[in-house]
């Protein structure tokens, strides 16, 4: 990935004006077992959901008995469009895309419904074919997971729709009936039949196979209960679904526990809510079922779907190639921190930290992105008591609605954004925190050296622009170098040889600090 954060990034930014939606926009999404509106602010790149709220409302039920929706279900839609249309008015959201999927679309009154339906709402409802659902829910999957490859699978009421993603495109996609509630009405809710079912309808899928060993991304209200529900029995460290990791043994295993169903099982069990607890049984024999015919590499949890991808379809290509998360800090920083240009100087300033580190479980060119992010919210604490600033700011990045970013990648922003305000290692345990996802010991030193660094920085700057520039943090096989213009020679002072020296034993190198002409060291 080209380093577009600093100068570049916002010149960049600057050229391409500001992203859609200016205004909140809107999404519905009718469902065949809810209906949700989902409020979004932020850019359409980096869309932040300010409202989202779900009523089951259960169309699928009302079509599997009769083909038709009607009776109460009919009663409750339309009254569930009365109270979106009116949340929608108050949240100021002119241009709301409704559309929805396999319920309505097979209903035999579909047209009498619509008709109702649109009337209620005052906005057209656009009715996804199969295809559609699929390559929409591939593509919010791609907007929040960037470089996705492998199977997208959302599961629904009604329907299953799966796509195979490589390359940022859609190459093969597929709508079954599989959905919770349409499978349970063709198995007549029978585990045995339903597997039946499950098992022809994937067999007649032959590019599975093109995806042997690659990731499932997972989509679907059900399959994140069943995620949430997995997170509790393993004593995850990090409870944020949005690219939750699950290995197929994992699953395998708790599969196995939960059926045992034992004391720890129905707790954990009851904390999924009523409507997702009945549908578990069939999402779960689903899911299976697809492992056994991709024999996936993991599961990957995606909390975008059809509504992102209908925003990610409305992107131009030219805002579908910045990196989300980068994106994300640059709106946060414009919202949270003193100085959006001081951010950029910072990023260019430090691009030398990891010239020559070698971490243990991340590639060089992810630490590099944390950095470059770390950089942008730096200063994300300042505004909070000093004595809580690193408690403030580790739960900041560990609970930010970021895309395009792993469990193990928030817990290094997180650790070296803590350093940044002094957190030493031995006051926070972070393997009781983070448990699985603690760093490897030479990743914490790099992720303290970031944190360090921005801390050496902000005692020569304040946080402010126009400082760094006038000096230049060089790093060698031995030393750490900080050289500082003649012009700021009062800024030299021991508490800068102080966070140099702290600097450098992070990065096992020895700290120069020198007053000279930043020309003179050009090719130093």
């Amino acid at each position: 990935m080209q380093e577009l954060t600093t100068e570049q990034f916002a010149t960049a930014l600057s050229k391409l004006g500001r992203l859609p939606p200016d205004a909140p926009q809107g999404v519905l999404d009718i469902g065949s077992n809810s209906v949700r509106l989902v409020g979004f602010s932020g850019s359409a790149r980096t869309p932040l959901p300010i409202y989202n709220e779900r009523a089951f409302v259960k169309l699928g039920e009302s079509v599997s008995a009769t083909g038709r929706i009607e009776g109460d279900y009919y009663t409750l839609a339309l009254n569930t469009f009365r109270r979106f249309r009116k949340i929608a008015d108050q949240l100021g959201i002119d241009k709301l895309a409704a559309f929805a999927t396999a319920a309505v679309r097979e209903a035999e009154n579909r047209d009498a419904f619509l008709a109702d339906a649109e009337k209620v709402l005052g906005h057209k409802i656009r009715v996804l074919s199969g295809e559609e659902e699929a390559i929409l829910s591939a593509d919010g999957v791609m907007l929040g997971i960037p470089g996705a490859e492998g199977i997208v699978a959302d599961l629904g009421g009604g329907s299953l729709e799966l796509a195979y993603v490589s390359g940022n495109q859609t190459r093969h996609w597929a709508s079954l009936p599989l959905g919770v509630l349409a499978l349970r009405q063709a198995g007549n809710g029978k585990l045995k039949a339903m597997e039946k079912i499950v098992g022809r309808a994937l067999e007649g899928l032959d590019w599975l196979t093109e995806a042997k060993g690659k990731p499932i991304y997972i989509v679907g209200g059900t399959w994140r209960a069943l995620a949430k529900l997995h997170m509790d029995y393993s004593e995850y460290g990090l409870e944020v679904l949005h690219q939750y990791e699950m290995r197929p043994k994992e699953i395998a295993s708790f599969f196995k526990f939960m059926t045992k169903d034992g004391r720890r099982a129905q707790r954990i069990m009851s904390r999924a809510s009523g409507n997702r607890r009945d549908a578990l049984p069939a999402a779960s024999l689903v899911l299976q079922s697809l492992m056994d015919a991709v024999r996936p590499s993991r599961l990957v949890v995606s909390a975008n779907a059809v509504r992102e991808g209908v925003l990610y379809q409305e992107l131009k290509s030219k805002y579908r190639a910045l990196d989300p998360l980068l994106m994300a800090c640059e709106e946060m920083a414009a919202r949270s921190c003193k100085s959006e240009p001081y951010s950029h100087e910072l990023a260019m300033w430090t691009r030398q930290l990891y010239r020559h580190a070698a971490p243990e479980n991340f590639s060089h060119k992810q630490i590099n992105r944390l950095r470059q992010a770390g950089c942008l919210i730096s200063d994300l604490a300042w505004a909070s008591h000093p004595s809580f600033r690193a408690a403030a700011v580790s739960n900041a990045v560990l609970t930010a609605p970021f895309t395009g970013i792993t469990h193990a990648e928030r817990v290094f922003l997180s650790r070296a954004l803590s350093y940044r305000h002094e957190l030493r290692g031995t006051k926070v345990s972070h393997e009781s925190d983070f448990g699985a996802l603690s760093l490897a010991s030479v990743d914490e030193k790099l992720a303290r050296a970031l944190g360090l660094s921005q801390r050496l920085a902000h005692s020569l700057s304040a946080s402010l622009p126009g400082v760094l520039a006038q000096t230049k943090l060089k790093v060698g096989r031995v030393k750490l170098k900080l050289t500082i213009s003649p012009a700021l020679e009062d800024l030299a002072a021991p508490i800068i040889e102080k966070r140099m020296a702290a600097l450098a034993e992070a990065l096992d190198l020895e700290p120069v600090v020198r007053v000279r002409d930043l020309k003179d060291v050009s090719g130093d």
